[in-house]
């Protein structure tokens, strides 16, 4: 099982001018009863951060939105992504090139994978 939280805020200007609805998207991972959130901050620097079901609600609460794909079983990510949108899709091996917002992995998530 792999979640992909999707975030409306930023602090970047550019994705802010770019991106109409998602801005920042994250890789969780189940780990027993608990999960971890993959936060991407830059190249070579990715944030594990253990969070649980009160979490992810909480975080729903304040405006994100996951996607859960039950059928995808990540063995290896990509730890010199360059975005959190390549990290996300290293996770889910999407090779897509033209994905490269949050906006549109939430698209292709939406219409492929759910």
């Amino acid at each position: 099982m792999l979640i992909i939280g999707f975030s409306k805020k930023t602090h970047l200007k550019f994705v802010n001018m770019v991106c109409k609805n998602f801005k920042h998207c994250a890789v969780i991972t189940p780990v027993g009863h608990k999960f971890v959130l993959h936060q991407f901050v830059r190249r070579n620097h990715i944030v594990k951060i253990d969070i649980t079901k009160r979490n992810i609600t909480q975080l729903e609460r304040k405006g994100w939105a996951f996607i859960f794909l039950t059928q995808v079983r990540p063995d290896k990510f990509n730890p010199h992504a360059t975005t959190c949108v390549n990290y996300a899709k290293s996770a889910l091996h999407i090779k897509n090139f033209w994905i490269q917002t949050p906006d549109a992995l939430y698209r292709y998530l939406q219409t492929n994978l759910t």
